[in-house]
């Protein structure tokens, strides 16, 4: 005997997992609600698997991440992760219940309404991670700096009117912080040092990732990739590693425009009754890679020799990758001076020479796949 096909919706939270089913072909409906556990879900499955049900399961992305949907597609449940952005709403709906919305996901699951998140290996996320924790790291240790930077300020302490100096946080600036903390007294001198051990511990940490990063990067599986977009101008290793994790699989984007989408890149507009009207980038997407495309766009204005950095890195290349590389740093520096001159401001140059970056990117990571 066939079986039915059952959609499932999950709402997924600490407190419970709320199921909604709906059965297209029959018109019936069921709602549910079970802990927050894959175990107690599975047996509430199994009473829909006696009924004759092929269940088909779906959950937007969450808190949770791919771990549920890893256990249930190993345990045979066919299961998804949906887009939450990408959910059709009604204008007019107000209410809004965990009981409902698992009920909505199955209606439009069942209606091929939905959009799925693709769904890395465990080994993939786990390597992504070290990216993303140094990038939370580093963010941290910008707070703290900020905060050693305005304690030294409410208490005198001025470093660029002490000795001339022009950046903060160079060797020489540390120096002079740590010498004047030792002849600090009382709660000011034991605030600033621990707070600059705080510094310390974090630099650590971070020097700490960025070796096993650079590890990571000599492995077979990202090597090719990372040596090629180590060709381009503006990319180191980190960068290249960010944007190699990020994307994942290249092979998931059959043509650029579909990877501005993902990160965000594209322009937002809204046209009607023969009115054209755009506007500045829609950032719905991942902004890490945004992110690291604008940071690479800094200067290419000023693109005119080739660094020594560049020089090692394109030694032995593929002729293919420098040809590709050279391409993009000739069309964005073009690009970006022709905006300049204008009167663009430059962050919007920044960000229009990123989306044409990015199509040299997608272009560099099919040759080097």
């Amino acid at each position: 005997m066939k079986k039915k096909v059952l959609h499932v919706g999950l709402d997924v939270d600490d407190k419970s997992f709320h199921i909604g089913a709906f059965c297209k072909e029959t018109g019936e409906t069921f709602e549910l609600s079970t802990r927050p556990h894959a175990g107690n879900l599975m047996k509430k499955f199994e009473n829909f698997s006696d009924k004759n049900f092929e269940l088909k399961i779906c959950y937007e992305a969450t808190y949770i991440g791919y771990s549920l949907c890893r256990e249930l597609n190993k345990n045979g449940y066919s299961t998804q992760i949906i887009a939450p952005s990408l959910i059709p709403e009604l204008a007019s709906n107000r209410v809004k219940t965990d009981r409902l919305d698992a009920r909505k996901l199955a209606q439009y699951y069942a209606n091929d309404l939905l959009t799925p998140v693709h769904v890395p290996s465990e080994e993939d996320e786990h390597e992504r991670d070290l990216l993303r924790s140094r990038s939370f790291l580093v963010d941290q240790r910008k707070v703290l700096k900020r905060h050693i930077l305005s304690a030294c300020r409410r208490n005198n302490l001025n470093y660029m009117s002490e000795t001339g100096g022009k950046n903060h946080w160079t060797p020489t600036h540390e120096r002079w912080l740590i010498d004047k903390i030792n002849k600090l007294n009382g709660a000011i001198k034991i605030n600033l040092e621990i707070l600059y051990r705080q510094y310390e511990k974090l630099s650590e940490g971070i020097d700490e990732f960025v070796k096993e990063i650079e590890k990571l990067a000599d492995k077979e599986k990202y090597k090719n990739k990372k040596d090629a977009l180590n060709c381009f101008r503006g990319i180191d290793t980190l960068t290249a590693m960010t944007l190699i994790t990020e994307i994942g699989d290249i092979n998931r984007f059959k043509h650029p425009k579909q990877l501005t989408s993902y990160c965000g890149l594209d322009i937002a507009e809204y046209s009607s009754g023969g009115k054209e009207r755009k506007f500045g980038i829609t950032k719905m997407g991942n902004y890490r890679i945004r992110t690291s495309l604008v940071e690479s766009c800094q200067r290419l204005d000023r693109a005119n020799t080739l660094s020594k950095r560049l020089k090692n890195h394109r030694k032995g290349k593929d002729i293919k990758i420098i040809d590709i590389a050279d391409r993009c740093t000739k069309r964005l520096k073009i690009k970006s001076n022709r905006m300049l001159d204008i009167g663009k401001p430059r962050n919007k140059v920044k960000v229009a020479c990123a989306r044409e970056f990015l199509g040299f990117i997608w272009e560099a990571l099919n040759v080097a796949a």
